[in-house]
């Protein structure tokens, strides 16, 4: 019986196998993400290690001095909310989109503008792309740079421009805080892709673009350069100061609505083009003009999701709020957020219902604004009960920690006029005491403040009236600390005695009357009709 023999194909036929093999299974893959799932691209890995806390390797010299009470710091993780399903994130991509103030002159040592490492490089432009690959949709919201919000690892209020720089900027985590900085402002929906771009990329990217037509709106003088109006074919450093101007045009809002139109204009021309197909090879091209944690497999899903994304589809959108100047907190100005519409927001885009932190909404600072500045006419309100009411005061006034005893029942010439002088003046002041103390956490009421706030104003003015105060009396810069403005400007001009002599100021009718100035009429709220009697000489009783 003959014997069978095998035969053993060469070494390097297999390897033109295996090589094949691999090949087709790559190429099924790249087909798989590109054209049936792009959303596959973004899977996390299987093996998610845990992050360690970051110790910021630079300091930050803030715009504003943080509120001295530091406020308890949270990490994205701790706002998920317990009625949160995160299986709706499964169809979602959120990718943060960054721009950040660097540029070549900012760099220089001898230039003007250079900012040495304790200052790094705030995030001017702030934007969350949410992708929908289900619904095929994109919205771009907005993020105004002066938001008022809490910074990820770092206590206090703060502008949300400041998270970047906080991070320790590109070179450092700065991406990091500024993703859970979102993350925790938007309810903590998670947030793992960033793009960014500092000023000299943006003009060269859009340069390699070809630049763009666009239909300015604005004239724009930045630098020296001139920006005219109308439509135009505009290069990189053109879009870079349309961009940016917004001194003397508008709000940083408006800036920011500028800055999602020419996006979008951007957008439209590369897919009427058809040059979308090209930014894989952008990507490879400019790697070092932007900073993105985005791999090239996710930017060609991305790519392919765009090509076939409708421009009615792509939508726009601003956190909506409101410019708070001269806040309590180290008197920064910001741009608090409505949390009303800011969780209508959130449901809109992810149909999650989330709780806003709600002291950095715009209740809660427009109220402590509000009770800050009610402060000025309590102080007042002390300062005259003390220096010429206290002989006149019905019952004990503890002021300071120090408890006066009412003289009242010493001097039995005086009047229930007088006495409800006084009387009026500590009631005003009570009240307008209890609109500034805060229940808990509730934010204080503006508008109850406010109301109680004028309320006292008025008894301010007609009891400084009464007792002979004038703005003469009140000459140097201490002096007219004592009353606020506007109860300083209504006052007489100077004293007119009564004609018995005493300290009351005569009323006229309707008002009291001032030298050269005719009637200052009587606040509404206080109205005293006829003549204040004028108490009997006594040894001994004075105000002040």
């Amino acid at each position: 019986m003959k014997k069978t023999t095998k035969t053993h194909l060469p070494i390097w036929v297999w390897l033109i196998i295996m090589t094949g093999a691999a090949a087709i299974l790559i190429a099924a893959r790249y087909l798989y993400v590109m054209f049936i799932n792009p959303l596959s691209a973004f899977d996390p890995p299987a093996n998610i290690p845990k992050q360690t806390p970051y110790v910021p390797k630079y300091t930050l010299a803030p715009d504003e001095t943080p509120a001295p009470t530091p406020l308890p710091t949270l990490s994205p993780e701790e706002q998920l909310l317990s009625e949160a399903d995160l299986e709706f994130l499964k169809h979602k991509v959120n990718i943060l989109m960054l721009g950040w103030d660097e540029s070549p002159e900012r760099n220089e040592e001898d230039s003007e503008l250079y900012r040495d490492e304790d200052n790094n490089f705030r995030s001017d432009v702030l934007m969350l792309l949410a992708v929908d690959f289900e619904d095929n949709t994109a919205k771009l919201i907005s993020i105004p740079r002066d938001t008022m919000a809490q910074i990820y690892n770092t206590p206090g209020r703060w502008k949300i421009n400041a998270a970047f720089a906080k991070g320790g900027a590109a070179e450092g985590n700065g991406f990091e805080y500024a993703m859970r900085t979102v993350s925790n402002l938007f309810g903590g929906i998670p947030i793992e892709h960033y793009i960014g771009v500092n000023m000299s990329g943006l003009k060269d990217i859009v340069d390699a673009m070809g630049g763009v037509y666009y239909d300015v709106d604005v004239r724009i003088v930045l630098n020296g350069r001139v920006l005219e109006k109308g439509y135009q074919h505009l290069n990189g450093q053109q879009v870079l100061d349309y961009c940016r101007a917004r001194k003397g045009i508008s709000t940083d809002v408006g800036r920011t609505d500028r800055q999602q139109r020419i996006l979008f204009a951007i957008f439209e021309q590369l897919r009427e083009k058809n040059q979308l197909v090209n930014l894989p090879n952008i990507y490879r091209s400019m790697r070092d003009k932007f900073c993105t944690n985005l791999n090239l497999e996710q930017i060609a899903a991305m790519t392919v999701f765009a090509t076939g994304l409708d421009m009615e589809n792509l939508t726009r959108k601003t956190l909506e709020g409101k410019y708070v100047s001269g806040t309590p907190y180290s008197n920064a100005s910001f741009y608090v957020l409505d949390n009303d519409k800011l969780v209508s927001l959130i449901k809109e885009i992810y149909g999650i219902t989330v709780t806003a932190n709600a002291q950095y909404g715009l209740d809660y600072v427009e109220g402590d604004k509000a009770a800050a500045e009610a402060e000025a006419y309590l102080t007042s309100a002390d300062w005259l009960l003390m220096n010429f009411l206290m002989p006149i005061l019905p019952e004990d006034e503890t002021w300071n920690g120090k408890t006066y005893p009412s003289r009242y029942a010493d001097y039995p010439f005086l009047t229930d006029a007088q006495s409800i002088l006084a009387k009026r003046l500590v009631s005003s002041r009570d009240k307008l005491k209890q609109t500034v103390t805060r229940e808990g956490e509730k934010a204080l009421s503006a508008e109850r403040i406010e109301k109680a706030r004028k309320e006292l104003r008025d008894e301010l003015i007609y009891t400084a009236s009464a007792v002979g105060l004038t703005q003469s009396n009140f000459s140097t810069a201490i002096e007219r600390k004592l009353l606020p403005p506007d109860v300083l400007s209504r006052l007489p001009v100077v004293f007119t005695p009564t004609p018995t002599g005493g300290f009351f100021p005569e009323p006229w009718e309707g008002g009291f009357k001032t030298p050269g100035q005719g009637v200052t009429p009587f606040p509404e709220s206080t109205p005293y009709p006829g003549q204040l009697p004028t108490p009997e000489p006594t040894d001994g009783f004075r105000f002040g």
